[in-house]
């Protein structure tokens, strides 16, 4: 990516109010880099939240886009249409980042406000140089509301190459943040103590999942349906930390996963195991997990010995009180469905650990249902 006209969110991805704003107007003379520092107003540590505003409304995974007619039918409305209609990487088969509701600015009114993603889009000379606005929370909750405003189709086109990726995370921490509130409010008290007792850290564990196999340092959930093929499965297994260069080091994940899924993700039959799919390396990314430094690797699983597959994601990452390197995995299998909004949901709930939580063990007994 080039390094103009772009925003960073490589540690921070939830911000209440921020604005960004170019140095010069054109692109002849010119956009210098913005670097900014998100605020973290949104941890999966914390409690409940008790919307002071509506809930939000569009369905998972929806994003609604305003911009004029004429911008929306141009390069300006193409360019927009290939940054969020771009396929999910990692699926199995095509499935956009995100599913576009458009509307003119004039229909924007009551009606639209609660929607969980909005991506304004103004563009006019009347713009001096460009900006990026990104707000949380306006009119619903959880929300986010994100504003481009260009002097020019060049640079507005710009600004979407460059920021990307970080347009996906800010949005996609929303549609996580809504997931991560509702399994707070339905945990599955069973295996949420489950993995306090074998951890020593707190997971808000879905209703719905079981527990399949745990030994010490691994614990392998799953949710299945009752009449169908569908499997949402969570692995948690921990690791002395000895060697960043090593624990880290994509190939060795990737050798890792695969170690871990054959010794204790069966298949259907004898002698059958879960594995990545050798011909397709999974994709591999530093992000920021819960405020810990963790290794992200992306990627296609299959059953080897059966006919079976379907997309996973997993974190590698360090618990600096223990010293012990955790590796969280989750994955889907879902092969009459599309697959993005199952695998969100793991995602999600991977993202509810606690690594606080001895420090509030006098306070929290085994837990048990109201």
């Amino acid at each position: 990516m080039k390094e103009k006209t772009r925003i960073s969110i490589n540690h921070f991805q939830n911000i209440a109010f921020t604005v960004f704003r170019a140095n010069k107007p054109s692109l002849r003379k010119g956009v210098f880099p913005f670097f900014i520092t998100l605020l973290l107003v949104f941890s999966s540590c914390g409690p409940i939240e008790r919307p002071a505003k509506p809930s939000a409304s569009g369905r998972s995974g929806e994003l609604l886009v305003i911009m004029d007619k004429t911008s929306w039918e141009g390069y300006a409305g193409e360019a927009v249409r290939e940054v969020f209609n771009a396929y999910t990487p990692m699926l199995p088969q095509a499935e956009p980042m995100f599913d576009i509701v458009y509307i003119r600015p004039d229909n924007f009114g009551s009606l639209y406000e609660t929607h969980r993603h909005i991506f304004r889009v103004n563009i006019g000379s009347e713009h001096e140089r460009y900006s990026i606005e990104i707000r949380r929370d306006v009119w619903s909750q959880p929300q986010k509301v994100i504003t481009v405003n260009a002097p020019s189709l060049a640079v507005f086109e710009e600004v979407m190459e460059n920021n990307t990726q970080a347009f996906y995370d800010l949005y996609l921490a929303t549609e996580r943040r809504r997931l991560i509130n509702a399994y707070r409010r339905m945990s599955n008290f069973d295996a949420r103590n489950k993995v306090r007792q074998l951890f020593d850290v707190d997971m808000h564990v879905p209703e719905g999942y079981l527990v399949v196999y745990e030994e010490e340092n691994f614990l392998y959930l799953r949710k299945s349906a009752t009449r169908e093929d569908f499997d949402q499965g969570i692995l948690i297994t921990t690791l002395d930390y000895t060697d960043p260069e090593k624990d880290f080091d994509p190939d060795v994940i990737w050798a890792r996963r695969d170690s871990i899924t054959r010794a204790h993700v069966p298949g259907a039959l004898p002698g059958s195991f879960m594995t990545t799919y050798p011909e397709l390396a999974p994709e591999f990314r530093e992000v920021d997990f819960n405020g810990r430094y963790a290794i992200q690797a992306r990627g296609l699983w299959r059953v080897q010995g059966d006919f079976m597959g379907g997309p996973f994601v997993n974190y590698t990452m360090v618990d600096e009180n223990t010293n012990r390197l955790f590796i969280l995995d989750g994955w889907v299998f879902a092969p009459k469905y599309d697959k993005r909004d199952y695998l969100r949901q793991v995602d999600a709930a991977l993202h509810t650990i606690n690594f606080d939580f001895r420090e509030e063990k006098e306070e929290s007994e085994p837990l048990a249902k109201n």
